[in-house]
């Protein structure tokens, strides 16, 4: 059987002891003292709490909008305006920054609260990655996720030019257009002139010479890139490496 504990040891119950005497006794001066010092710092958070929550000072007067190029800021402006005249220190950032998310262009936000009377805004657009054309003079901005977010009437010359019937991030042609376009060695990447993807497998690389490479899906990408990559430095016009073990030429 386990013995009594020696008060002499070490433990848990020697802080206790040590806090006790370290406390002023009940009634005495400096007890009283500690107790007028507890609530008049209690009384100043209450008072400041209810300074920030109903003085004019303190109420949404601004939404500050950062990152934006492609979203008006006005837009952005106008999804915060239901908290305008309300205190900062109520405003509901959470639906505010779902709200925001849910805009195309967006890729992430953070929202805060801009003391002493304004929200915080901080939006990371997306970066468009591919140009597809729609229609004859317009170009749709997708990004590296597949999210179509923009429209342009010139797709800048940096970016990948991509023929697509439905981009979008669950669309099965986007997605293995994404794959192939990652798995690119720089050697055949910088000489592609535009991509035409007509279905998930059916995906063709059209050389800045006029030679074609067909590449079909983003499965064995690495194993393509090394055959496409004798194929072409053979001279040939048009290249299937869809089948990477059984490739074709003419």
């Amino acid at each position: 059987m386990r013995g009594a504990e020696n008060p002499s040891e070490p433990g848990p119950w020697r802080l206790v002891h040590v806090v006790r005497r370290l406390r002023p006794p009940r009634g005495s001066k400096a007890a009283r003292r500690l107790r007028w010092t507890v609530t008049g710092v209690l009384a100043l958070l209450l008072a400041a709490f209810v300074i920030v929550w109903t003085t004019p000072w303190f109420q949404v007067r601004r939404i500050e909008v950062s990152g934006t190029s492609v979203l008006d800021p006005a837009e952005v402006e106008a999804i915060g305006a239901a908290e305008l005249g309300d205190p900062v220190l109520g405003a509901d950032l959470g639906a505010i920054a779902e709200a925001v998310a849910a805009l195309a262009p967006v890729k992430s936000v953070d929202v805060t609260r801009s003391w002493p009377d304004a929200v915080s805004v901080a939006v990371t657009e997306r970066e468009p990655y591919l140009a597809v054309p729609s229609g004859d003079e317009t170009f749709l901005m997708v990004d590296d996720e597949g999210v179509v977010f923009d429209e342009r009437e010139e797709a800048p010359g940096s970016m990948w030019r991509v023929e697509l019937a439905d981009p979008g991030p669950d669309d099965l042609a986007t997605i293995e257009t994404l794959a192939v376009l990652r798995s690119l060695p720089a050697a055949i990447a910088d000489e592609v002139e535009h991509v035409e993807s007509p279905s998930p497998a059916g995906i063709t690389l059209f050389l800045e010479d006029g030679r074609t490479l067909r590449w079909g899906d983003g499965s064995e990408g690495e194993q393509k890139a090394e055959v496409a990559d004798r194929l072409l430095a053979g001279g040939y016009e048009h290249v299937d490496v869809s089948a990477p073990d059984a490739p074709t030429v003419s």
